[in-house]
């Protein structure tokens, strides 16, 4: 995923193609979720 900008409170990325923005029932990985799972690692958030 590459970031384009991030501060406290906004994070901006790069969205590649055929990749949802969001969850649907297909079950396929999401750029939310993607989005979560970065910051999550980066800055050990549990949630």
């Amino acid at each position: 995923m590459k970031v384009l900008y991030e501060d406290n409170h906004i994070i901006v990325v790069e969205k590649p193609v055929n990749i949802p923005s969001q969850g649907d029932k297909t079950g396929d990985v999401d750029m939310l979720t993607l989005v979560k799972d970065y910051i999550k690692e980066k800055y050990q958030k549990p949630r």
